[in-house]
């Protein structure tokens, strides 16, 4: 020790200065990375946390506050939901809504000259039921028989028109028009789960 203060005294001032300034900075170094630094990153970190506690508890509480609101949105869902399978026809009502599709037809005066049923097309929950017409008629007649099936209490549209051929007949210009009604149906539980499953591969 005497050795180490003996040789200390021969510094000069500035090497003294130099020496403390040195001890210092290791010092703080050592009070940075072993106390200061480690302390400040729990800090942050539970800043960031508390931040993220306080945005859950906002979007609950607003959650809470609105639950009237969302209970009666879900509601009209339902009443939504319900009114729209009343519109699709049930399989086994689909070949009577077929026959009063051809039956407005000819009583408007259409003659059918196909009304051929085509494969369904399922999809998620519904399948398409298309029906391929080609009639002829006169364009009111026609435009009164679209009309009409389009207000019926089940949904029923027309799509993929074209009229060509026209001619004359007792009097009137006759069209022959093709197209495609298509209706829906919901699917059953047992036919939409293939589909399922094959959505989950």
């Amino acid at each position: 020790m005497g050795d180490f203060l003996e040789r200390l005294s021969k510094f000069t001032t500035s090497q003294k200065i130099l020496g403390a300034l040195v001890i210092y900075a290791l010092i703080g170094a050592a009070l940075w990375f072993g106390l200061i630094k480690p302390t400040q990153d729990k800090i942050i970190a539970a800043n960031s946390r508390n931040t993220e506690l306080v945005k859950q508890r906002d979007e609950n509480r607003s959650i809470a506050e609105n639950r009237e609101r969302w209970e009666r949105q879900v509601e009209v869902l339902n009443e939504e939901l319900a009114k729209a399978i009343k519109e699709l026809p049930n399989e086994r009502e689909i070949p009577e809504l077929l026959r009063r599709i051809s039956s407005i037809g000819k009583k408007i005066g259409l003659e059918f000259l196909l009304f051929q049923p085509l494969p369904e097309a399922p999809r998620e929950f519904y399948a398409d039921v298309p029906v391929k017409l080609k009639i002829e008629g006169s364009f009111h007649e026609v435009a009164t028989f679209f009309d009409r099936i389009g207000k019926l209490n089940r949904i029923v549209n027309v799509r993929d028109i074209s009229m060509s051929s026209p001619f004359e007949r007792s009097g009137k210009i006759v069209l022959t028009t093709d197209g495609t009604a298509v209706t829906y149906r919901f699917l059953s539980d047992t036919e939409r789960s293939p589909t399922s499953q094959r959505g989950r591969r």
